[in-house]
């Protein structure tokens, strides 16, 4: 069994962001804290945090796990 990418996300953890255009091709950002709504995390080109609500298509589409 599959799990979903919202089962997998672990504070500390890393994700990767990629949509396919040039600069958003494997970002990398380190979760930093995790909710039943969604995760803040810390990518690695930005000085700001992020948060991610899971149910947020436009960026949940193109985010995946790092084991």
């Amino acid at each position: 069994m599959k799990l979903r990418i919202v089962d997998q996300v672990k504070t500390g953890g890393r994700i990767l962001y990629n949509d396919g255009r040039p600069g958003h091709q494997g970002v990398a950002a380190i979760v930093l804290a995790v909710d039943v709504e969604g995760m803040t995390v810390q990518f690695e080109d930005r000085a700001d945090t992020n948060y991610i609500r899971f149910s947020d298509r436009k960026w949940m589409d193109y985010i995946s796990v790092v084991e």
